[in-house]
């Protein structure tokens, strides 16, 4: 299964490790996980945007999407199988 995470990109669920809002960047550790971690490089402007990053076994996504709204739907796919 794939999860959507907004601006026409999807994921392997099967990738996923982990789904954070993005207030979590800011905190001493994971900047410095973010920084040493391969992902995409966001500008400013993308990163005033975004509401969440989700870790996943070979790189880090950013998405405007909220982790709450991103987990209903890991649920909801889920329920469905």
């Amino acid at each position: 299964m794939y999860l959507h995470i907004g601006n026409s990109r999807v994921i392997s669920m099967d990738e996923v490790i982990g789904i954070f809002n993005i207030d979590l960047k800011n905190n001493q550790i994971n900047t410095q996980f973010l920084e040493s971690f391969p992902g995409e490089y966001l500008s400013k402007k993308e990163e005033e945007t975004c509401n969440s990053f989700i870790v996943t076994r070979e790189k880090v996504c950013y998405s405007p999407i909220s982790p709450l709204t991103l987990q209903k739907r890991i649920n909801k796919s889920e329920v469905g199988k």
